[in-house]
């Protein structure tokens, strides 16, 4: 099946400038019809899924577009691509500890202004009372 731009923007809530840009950096490369309209394949999907989760993982541009540079390479990188991923994953595990102390931050903050919240819910019905 082939997709259109729109349908492929809307598919990943991005606007279609977001995967013209994917394009021009040599990540996706999407077929074009006679009259030069954009029709993406599945395995244009299948490598958008791949970019926008590396790139939303922090991953920066220029190892995404390194990765497909190997990819397209064949099974002579198999090696280098998996050390990008082992490196990626180590950097992805890091910012979650980093998430996981923040929001055990988030949480005490939570649990300190709901008792302090009932507590004066207490006191105001006592003094209505």
């Amino acid at each position: 099946m082939k997709y259109t731009i729109s349908q492929v923007a809307q598919r990943f809530g991005v606007q279609p400038h977001t995967l013209r840009f994917y394009e021009k950096e040599g990540i996706i490369s999407p077929e074009r019809t006679e009259s030069g309209i954009r029709m993406y394949s599945e395995e244009n999907i299948s490598q958008l899924e791949m970019a926008m989760c590396l790139k939303s993982t922090g991953m920066p541009l220029k190892d995404i577009r390194r990765y497909f540079e190997l990819v397209a390479q064949g099974d002579k990188t198999l090696d280098e691509r998996l050390e990008i991923f082992t490196d990626h994953r180590t950097h992805v595990l890091s910012e979650i500890e980093v998430l996981k102390r923040h929001l055990c931050k988030i949480e005490g903050k939570i649990k300190w202004y709901t008792a302090f919240l009932e507590e004066r819910k207490k006191e105001l019905s006592q003094k209505a009372g």
